[in-house]
């Protein structure tokens, strides 16, 4: 399988270079966990794009300014190199010291040789693919879906967004599972208020003349009493869903599945940056959406409401949550290839966007084809879902 290296600068750039220090006696060390930088068996492997493919599986990224790679799981050990902050190093092992946490890693310098080395785990956090999880939340779709349609139950998905380009009001009231109520369907469970992300996935248990009780994946809670206003029939969500993006939102990073011949097929993986609190935004919201449309260009605004800039390919998925390529701003545009590259060596570490789901520029327009199949219309920005697709966030 071909492997695009995106690893950050540092392990490129720098030789591994010792410094004279005592050595003590060998570090008696514990192996609390083993990675394997493969797929697991039990996943269906059948890459069609690896444009965006990261390099390693499982790696630590670097917190601090910078950090010193070890010998040995020791700070008394010798200092084999630094690397600075956000630097991706493949994780061969999680080994305990004396009760402290270190990373055994692999290193790579100018002339490709390979060593191992230790960093403390207090300079780092660990990422991995969770395919296997990603693999349950598509199976815990497809049982809903099915047992739906074997019961007679009408599948439909929720939608209440409202364009709100400007930012301007947002409801940030916030239910016990922390789902705010901005561009959310509100609903009721025993006179408690839920709120049901835009986009989410529902089956109908019974209704009335004003209000539907509904089921869905990510509330535990059934049947909720929502407005009847709230729900839709458009795309048409059909009990055989053939195409997911699985969105880990801890190790920020997505895995693309397709079904094919009846099996799922793990058809592309990536590393991506997700949504957090701020001012103009919010957390990207956790459930099962399904995908509504899709813009070429999405404009967006600063802090005072001036248009600042705009992303490629974009794929809405909830509210105005998108996935879509690296954004950039107007004044950023006249040296774009340089910015892309920065900003796309920040994903894969931690989150940063307002709801949206931050992809590379050539992974995002993979995406996009996948998700119209192709089938456009170039006289507009917007475009349409040839057949149903769920995003699974997680």
């Amino acid at each position: 399988m071909k492997r695009k290296k995106i690893i950050s600068l540092g392990v490129m750039l720098f030789s591994l270079v010792f410094t004279a220090q005592p050595l003590l006696a060998d570090v008696t060390k514990t192996v609390e966990t083993k990675y394997e930088n493969v797929v697991p068996m039990s996943v269906n492997v059948n890459i069609v794009d690896d444009s965006a493919e990261p390099e390693f599986l499982n790696y630590v990224y670097i917190k601090s300014v910078d950090a010193p790679i070890r010998e040995d799981a020791s700070i008394y050990s010798q200092e084999l190199v630094r690397f600075p902050f956000n630097t991706k190093i493949k994780a061969l092992e999680k080994v305990i010291t004396n009760g402290n946490e270190w990373y055994k890693v692999e290193l790579t310098d100018t002339k490709g040789h390979k060593k191992d080395g230790y960093i403390s785990a207090r300079l780092v956090d660990f990422r991995t693919f969770r395919f296997e999880k990603m693999m349950s939340k598509i199976n815990k779709m497809s049982d809903f879906l099915q047992s739906a349609n074997t019961q007679g139950k009408q599948l439909l998905s929720v939608n209440t967004y409202v364009p709100n380009p400007s930012n301007s009001n947002m409801n940030r009231t916030k239910d016990k599972y922390g789902v705010s109520a901005d561009q959310n369907a509100i609903s009721t469970y025993k006179g408690e208020t839920i709120y049901i992300p835009d986009r989410s996935l529902v089956t109908v248990e019974s209704m009335d003349k004003n209000y539907a009780y509904v089921s869905t994946l990510s509330i535990k809670e059934s049947p909720l009493k929502v407005n009847r206003k709230v729900l839709s029939s458009y795309p048409k969500l059909t009990p055989n869903v053939r195409k997911v993006i699985a969105i880990d939102l801890h190790n920020e990073n997505q895995g693309i599945f397709q079904k094919i011949d009846g099996k799922w097929e793990l058809i592309s993986y990536t590393l991506n940056k997700t949504g957090m609190e701020s001012s103009l935004g919010f957390e990207t919201p956790k459930g099962y959406f399904l995908v509504p449309m899709l813009k070429y260009e999405m404009g967006y605004r600063d802090e005072q409401n001036k248009a600042a800039g705009m992303a490629k390919y974009a794929i809405r998925f909830s509210g105005g949550g998108y996935i879509h390529g690296t954004p950039i701003n107007y004044e950023e545009d006249i040296n774009r290839d340089f910015f892309l590259k920065e900003k796309d060596g920040t994903l894969g570490t931690v989150e940063g966007t307002r709801k949206c789901i931050r992809n590379m520029e050539s992974h995002i327009k993979f995406l996009f084809n996948w998700v119209t199949n192709g089938k456009v219309n170039k006289r507009s920005n917007s475009q349409r879902p040839d057949e149903d697709v769920v995003v699974i966030v997680f």
